[in-house]
């Protein structure tokens, strides 16, 4: 392999590596800051509810990265779309918030099953908006 081209993809592994990472560390923050509970603190007493929940919404953003990575055609359009899957993330949030009005005490309760389904949903449209990515 021509010595010019492995740099290069070194580069470019590189930059999508850092920048996946730096967007999921973006995410983390901004999604901890907007919800209305703790997910750190519930997840460190063992509030499994929570953790799927967020796991669920973790694993649709980062599907949504991947694909951003796999069929990218420049790297700002990568960002972008990485950008729209936490807003998708969000989205998902707030509609879980409507069918279910009391989210966050059933969340902070441990309620597994609306956890499960939260998270479920999260990963879903996660899943479905990273097949959107061209």
């Amino acid at each position: 392999m021509d010595e010019g081209l492995l740099s290069q993809l070194v580069i470019s592994y590189t930059a999508y590596l850092l920048t996946g990472l730096a967007l999921l560390a973006l995410f983390f923050v901004v999604y901890t800051r907007l919800t209305p509970y703790e997910e750190r603190r519930h997840v460190r007493e063992g509030n499994v509810a929570v953790a799927v929940f967020f796991s669920g919404a973790m694993l649709g953003f980062t599907a949504t990265i991947a694909s951003g990575i796999l069929t990218h055609v420049n790297y700002a359009s990568f960002v972008g779309w990485s950008i729209s899957a936490l807003v998708v993330q969000l989205l998902v949030y707030a509609v879980m918030d409507r069918m279910f009005p009391n989210l966050k005490q059933a969340l902070e309760s441990g309620n597994v099953a609306v956890g499960t389904l939260g998270g479920a949903a999260a990963l879903s449209a996660g899943l479905i908006n990273a097949a959107c990515v061209f």
